[in-house]
């Protein structure tokens, strides 16, 4: 997936980050009602998905909250001239993308399932 942010160079692929990053990120964001924590969470959304380019401070989870490392890539995109209905849009795709990488219980049961018949025909 890409999401494209002109003052970030443009078209970018979207990297997955690690999946506690992923599942600390996406279970803010669905309880979400503030607007300004959603817009911390999309900015922040942005940075980890594009980690790979070091273009935005790199997130670290043992001295940034997802909200905390949010408001620093935001007020960074901010005052790059990222427009906010901008970081809204493309930060929601990374956010969804990043969903898409948080194992179901029914896909993890379907993994052990196949796992289990496999171990079974050796």
């Amino acid at each position: 997936m890409f999401i494209k942010i002109g003052k970030l160079g443009g078209e970018q692929e979207l990297k997955t980050p690690s999946l506690a990053t992923c599942f600390e990120f996406i279970s803010l964001w669905s309880t979400s009602s503030d607007t300004a924590l959603t817009a911390r969470l999309c900015a922040g959304g942005i940075g980890v998905c594009l980690d790979h380019l070091a273009k935005l401070p790199k997130y670290k989870p043992a001295i940034h909250k997802p909200s905390d490392y949010g408001h620093i890539i935001l007020d960074r995109l901010l005052n790059a001239g990222v427009y906010p209905s901008e970081i809204f849009e493309e930060g929601t795709k990374c956010l969804s993308f990043m969903a898409t990488k948080i194992p179901t219980q029914e896909a993890v049961e379907d993994k052990i399932n196949f796992s289990n018949a496999q171990s079974g025909d050796t």
